[in-house]
């Protein structure tokens, strides 16, 4: 199990100038492939289009240690960071986030936190607005349902606040 994160951060100029204030961070568990692409493949596609101005895309450990001495403390600032939006928004992130107890070989345990193979978030103007997948006591929504509403946000020319109705975002829209 690989402590280390990677950040890639796509940087090509969308020219539309009705582009968003929109970007997208995916955070994945490597390998980055199979759906993970996939995904990728979409919110390249969304920026080539002007839905997006950008995203990022960040590797993160299956795994993280949960200590108060821990060289991945940022990252954990983070995954709190994603729960409180979803706290204030009556969701969760649990699953996929999940606390459990790891043994370790020397007889001891210790506290990990479980990373989702994938999390999206959507940031607008520099304030996240949404994290998927996500859940309330009825409903998930996924990843392909936050891609497939910006899609139709491009296909329908209609405002993504409109058109996300279904997702539960904050103060995000596009025009």
């Amino acid at each position: 199990m690989s402590n280390k994160i990677s950040n890639t951060t796509t940087s090509v100029q969308v020219e539309d100038a009705s582009a968003t204030d929109l970007e997208v961070s995916l955070w994945t568990r490597r390998p980055v492939c199979g759906p993970r692409t996939t995904v990728i493949d979409r919110l390249s596609s969304l920026r080539t289009n002007g839905v997006l101005s950008d995203f990022t895309v960040t590797t993160w450990p299956d795994e993280i240690t949960i200590s108060e001495r821990n060289r991945q403390s940022e990252l954990l600032e983070t995954v709190e960071r994603f729960e409180a939006w979803a706290a204030d928004h009556g969701l969760s992130l649990r699953p996929p986030f999940e606390t459990r107890t790891a043994s370790l070989l020397v007889g001891k345990s210790e506290e990990v936190l479980t990373t989702p193979m994938m999390l999206v978030a959507a940031y607008e103007d520099g304030d996240l607005v949404g994290v998927y997948p996500c859940s309330d006591e009825e409903r998930t929504w996924t990843i392909p349902e936050f891609l497939d509403t910006l899609e139709a946000d491009y296909d329908d020319s209609t405002s993504l606040a409109g058109a996300a109705s279904s997702l539960p975002v904050g103060e995000l829209e596009t025009s």
